[in-house]
C-alpha cells in the first residue's frame, strides 16, 4: 500500500487549489479578450491636412497604418493652413498638419496648440524664373516684378534671399497672388519670378517653361516646415492617441525606406501632377527624419534650444513687424518633443 500512498501524494502537490485555478482561468480568458476588445474600442482622431506632398501621412493612410496602431482615423482635407486654425478652435479637427506661419497666426488668435512633430521643405520652396525673364541668381530679381503669397512661408523666404542679395523692397515689385494665379501670370509674362512651394514649382516648370534658379535649402533658409500641431488640452486627454499617430507615421517611414511608390502615387492623385513630378518633389524632399526630431544636434529638432526653435524666433519678428501678425507670441513650449519620444520608446528597446 506504500507505493499507493506515495502516488496519491505526488498527485495532490502537483494539483493546484481551486481559488488558484480559478484566477488562471480568470487571467487566461482576460489575456485571450484583450486583443478583441482593443479591436473593438479604437481610438478616434480627426486629423486636417493639405493637399500637398506629405509622404508619410499619405502612407499610413493608404496603408491602414493608423488603424493597425488601433486609432480610428477621420480626414478632412483643407485648401490652406489658415483655415485649421478655426477648425482647431472649434475642435473639428484632432491633428492640423499645417505650415508653421498658420501656426503661429493660430497662437496670435489666441490658440492654445503646440507641434509634436516636424515636416521639412527647405528644397521645396523656391524662386522659380519665367521664360525668357533674363533672370538667372536671385541678384537678378533687382527691378522685376514678382510673385508671392502674402502670410505664407513663402513670404519670410523671399524676404530672406533679398536681403542676402542686397535688394530692398523697393527695388521689386512684389504682388500678392495665390499659386495658381502666380502659374497663369509667369505663363502670361505679367511677372517675371515667382516664391512658391511644389508642387507649384513644378508646374511652373512644365506648364510655363520656368526655372527654378534657387530654393531656401540652397540659400541657407530653414524654415518651410510644416508641423502636425494639437491642442494641448487634447494632448493631455489623448496622449495615448498621439502616440499612436506617430507610432504609425514611424511605420510608414520603415515602409517607404523599402518603396516609396505609395507616397508617390498618393502624392501625383492628391495634387494633380504626373508621377514624374512628384518623383522629382520626393527625390528633393524625402519623408521627415523622425527619428530625429528628438535631437537638439538636428536643424529640424522639437527640442527647446534647437537649430528650429532659434530660428522660430525671427520668423516671428518677421511677421509682427509685417502685420501678419497683431501681437507678439509666446514661443516657450511651442514644440513638444516627449511625445516622439514615446513613440520611439519600442523600437529602442527591441534593440
Amino acid at each position: 500500500m506504500k507505493p499507493l500512498a506515495n502516488k496519491c501524494r505526488v498527485e495532490r502537490s502537483v494539483r493546484p487549489p481551486v481559488h488558484l485555478a480559478i484566477v488562471i482561468l480568470l487571467v487566461a480568458g482576460l489575456a485571450a479578450t484583450a486583443p478583441r476588445a482593443a479591436a473593438q474600442a479604437p481610438l478616434p482622431i480627426t486629423i486636417g491636412y493639405l493637399a500637398g506632398s506629405d509622404w508619410l501621412l499619405y502612407t499610413a493612410r493608404d496603408l491602414k497604418l493608423f488603424e493597425k496602431e488601433g486609432l480610428a482615423p477621420a480626414y478632412v482635407t483643407f485648401p490652406a493652413g489658415v483655415p485649421m486654425i478655426a477648425a482647431a478652435q472649434s475642435k473639428s479637427i484632432d491633428v492640423g498638419a499645417l505650415g508653421v506661419v498658420p501656426f503661429m497666426l493660430g497662437l496670435s488668435q489666441g490658440v492654445d496648440w503646440v507641434m509634436i512633430g516636424l515636416a521639412e521643405g527647405a528644397y521645396s520652396q523656391g524662386i522659380v524664373a519665367g521664360k525668357d525673364s533674363g533672370i538667372e541668381t536671385p541678384a537678378d530679381l533687382r527691378g522685376k516684378k514678382i510673385g508671392y503669397f502674402r502670410g505664407s512661408g513663402a513670404q519670410y523666404g523671399l524676404a530672406m534671399a533679398l536681403r542676402q542679395s542686397g535688394i530692398r523692397p523697393d527695388q521689386v515689385t512684389l504682388l500678392h497672388m495665390t499659386p495658381a494665379e502666380q502659374l497663369g501670370a509667369l505663363t502670361k509674362k505679367e511677372i517675371d519670378a515667382a516664391m512658391v512651394w511644389e508642387p507649384w514649382m513644378q508646374r511652373m516648370i512644365h506648364e510655363s517653361g520656368g526655372r527654378i534658379i534657387a530654393t531656401e535649402g540652397d540659400l541657407g533658409i530653414y524654415l518651410n516646415v510644416s508641423g502636425l500641431a494639437v491642442r494641448r488640452d487634447w494632448l493631455r486627454e489623448n496622449r495615448e492617441t498621439a502616440v499612436r499617430f506617430l507610432r504609425a507615421l514611424l511605420a510608414a517611414y520603415d515602409v517607404l525606406q523599402r518603396d516609396n511608390r505609395v507616397a508617390i502615387d498618393a502624392g501625383a492623385r492628391a495634387t494633380g501632377i504626373s508621377e514624374a513630378m512628384a518623383e522629382t518633389i520626393y527625390q528633393d524632399t524625402p519623408p521627415a527624419r523622425m527619428q530625429l526630431w528628438a535631437d537638439p544636434r538636428y536643424r529640424y529638432s522639437l527640442v527647446k534650444g534647437s537649430p528650429l526653435d532659434r530660428q522660430l524666433g525671427y520668423l516671428a519678428a518677421f511677421l509682427l513687424e509685417e502685420g501678419i501678425i497683431a501681437k507678439p507670441v509666446d514661443l516657450r513650449g511651442a514644440m513638444d518633443a516627449t511625445v516622439i519620444e514615446d513613440a520611439l520608446k519600442p523600437a529602442r528597446q527591441s534593440r
